[in-house]
């Protein structure tokens, strides 16, 4: 049994917050693509077309979360492991101290409501939303910039 020390896991922590960053950031980029798929196709599809749809984005989703809580179990485990070391370095300390502190609990509860609410919106833009004209310009009452 290999034991890992402190700096192998701070590194294992800060490695686990990159993955869990970068997935982030491709959620949300999976989110635009459905927008603009919403806004230019999926508005004019049929019933079952974007149910199919909607099946594939969450399938693709419910990836990342499984990944995403997969990492989080282990940073949990990280961060456990740490604090049962007797002694720390100062470095050891922030990352416990930071993690376990108001701004760790932000962190944590914003990248969850942010992974439920962009879900939540594609399910609207694409079940309830309705351009309001086929061209894509801007609404009658609304008057464009320059407009007379």
């Amino acid at each position: 049994m290999t034991l890992m020390g402190e700096a192998d896991l701070i590194n294992l922590g800060r490695s686990i917050t990159a993955n869990e960053v970068s997935w982030l950031g491709q959620v949300i980029t999976i989110n635009f693509a459905m927008v603009v798929g919403i806004y230019y196709f999926l508005n004019r599809a049929g019933l079952a077309l974007k149910i199919f749809a909607f099946i594939a984005y969450m399938l693709g989703m419910l990836l990342y979360l499984g990944e995403m809580l997969i990492e989080s179990g282990v940073k949990t485990q990280v961060l456990a492991s740490l604090q049962s070391m007797h002694a720390l370095s100062p470095i050891g300390q922030t990352y416990i101290g930071v993690s376990a502190s108001w701004l760790g609990t932000v962190t944590i509860v914003l990248f969850n409501t942010a992974f439920w609410i962009l879900p939540i919106g594609i399910f609207y833009l694409l079940f309830f939303w309705r351009k309001d004209s086929e061209s894509g310009s801007l609404p009658a009452h609304t008057h464009g910039i320059g407009k007379q």
